[in-house]
C-alpha cells in the first residue's frame, strides 16, 4: 500500500469521531450530510457502522485548492487507490 501522490497536504484520520464524544451513526450522518464527501462504495458505508471504524483520507495532489477524499470502514480500502 502506498500513499497517494501528492504536492501539498495529506491527511489520515481513524475515527476522529470519538474524539468528540460522538456516536458511530452521528459521525456517518454527519458524513452522509457533506456535499463533497462520499464513501468509497455503500458497502464500506455499512461496515462503518458495523465496526464502529472510520478511515478518512484526504489529499491535495497539485494545489491546495483540489483535494481528493476516501471515507472507508479500513486502512486498506482507503489507501486501494485505483487510477
Amino acid at each position: 500500500m502506498e500513499l497517494p501522490a501528492h504536492k501539498c497536504g495529506l491527511y489520515l484520520t481513524h475515527n476522529a469521531y470519538k474524539d468528540v464524544h460522538q456516536s458511530i451513526e452521528k459521525a456517518v450522518a454527519d458524513i452522509d450530510a457533506e456535499t463533497t464527501t462520499t464513501w468509497i462504495s455503500l458497502e464500506e458505508r455499512e461496515r462503518s457502522l458495523a465496526s464502529g471504524d472510520i478511515w478518512d483520507l484526504q489529499w491535495y495532489p497539485n494545489t491546495p485548492v483540489g483535494f481528493y477524499r476516501r471515507i472507508a470502514s479500513t486502512l486498506e480500502a482507503v489507501l486501494d487507490i485505483k487510477d
